[in-house]
């Protein structure tokens, strides 16, 4: 038994799907599900059951999903605490960060710090705000980029930048950056929103009642893409942050307008729980950098940097 098993078998447990668990690893899920058979027949006893659709853990398997979790967690605190005293950046650093900020921060910096650092290795992931605070809550990275409106209870979060919350229209309806629009004026359009709780819904959801209206969407998708595709196709309208449709306002795809006194605040956080490598303190400092860069040169309109305090903000109509 090693510790490299006792992780593929984590894996498993916390997805209880086989194929799933191996993406998770980065491993062929034959490679995988020989290491959980090894450990098996090590422990003399089944962990999983099979299922039509994945696994379930034994009683057995449930009782080492508990010391395990510990075992590692102390293992990843050992790991930690040698590689922060280091003073070049070593080994792996993991981000998460929220699939808005894709094209505009998290590639700028992630192709920066491979090729400052490229003998570290880099691990990203990008998904909705809410999945990214569950990843760093639950080990799954060293750094996140998220919304502001997440639950911070066991994170340590840094501000980031405050940007504007966008309508996003069809080209020919002619939204203009420089024309903001009220919050009553979703309430004329089909509006395509993310499923509740995203934390992008909550915030619509929230501009409508404030503004006396109640969503009614006839359409939901969970993906930024689909959303602002159907939108460029004039399915409906959706709701954004600038960043997260950055690169269709430059190649002249959709229209967007800020909607007046909304502003979204995006943060790095890490875990309270675990010290910080040298990699991890470089990657925030560099997304930091970026940030600043991106909103002094104008490319990232209508953020404002919001480096220098904790400010706790959420999103507000003023």
């Amino acid at each position: 038994m090693d510790v490299r098993q006792l992780e593929y078998f984590m894996h498993v447990a916390n997805t209880l799907n086989i194929t799933h668990a191996a993406m998770r690893a980065h491993v062929s899920q034959p490679a995988l599900s020989r290491q959980i058979r090894l450990l098996e027949q090590e422990l003399g006893t089944k962990l999983f059951k099979r299922k039509a659709r994945g696994v379930v853990l034994t009683e057995t398997g449930q009782r080492l999903v508990d010391r395990t979790r510990v075992l590692l967690s102390n293992v990843g605190r050992i790991k930690s605490e040698i590689m922060s005293s280091a003073d070049e950046p070593v080994g792996t650093v993991r981000l998460a960060a929220s699939n808005s900020l894709s094209g505009l921060l998290t590639s700028r910096v992630v192709a920066r710090f491979r090729r400052t650092y490229p003998q570290v290795s880099v691990h990203v992931t990008e998904n909705t705000s809410m999945i990214v605070r569950e990843s760093i809550a639950n080990d799954g990275a060293d750094v996140a980029l998220l919304s502001d409106r997440e639950s911070f209870t066991t994170l340590t979060k840094m501000p980031l930048v405050t940007e504007s919350l966008l309508l996003i229209a069809p080209l020919e309806v002619g939204l203009d950056l420089s024309r903001p629009v009220s919050a009553k004026s979703l309430t004329g359009h089909n509006l395509i929103l993310t499923p509740f709780p995203n934390g992008l819904r909550r915030a619509v959801d929230e501009i409508l009642v404030r503004a006396g209206r109640v969503a009614e969407p006839k359409l939901e998708v969970d993906t930024n893409s689909l959303m602002t595709s159907l939108t460029k196709y004039g399915t409906g309208y959706c709701v954004l942050p600038y960043s997260g449709v950055h690169e269709l306002l430059v190649r002249k795809e959709v229209s967007a307008a800020p909607i007046r006194n909304v502003r979204w605040g995006w943060v790095t956080a890490v875990s309270r729980e675990r010290a910080m490598s040298t990699a991890t303190k470089k990657l925030i400092e560099m997304i930091a950098e970026e940030a600043k860069v991106l909103t002094s040169n104008g490319t990232w309109k209508t953020a404002t940097l919001d480096l220098a305090q904790d400010s706790g903000k959420h999103i507000g109509l003023d």
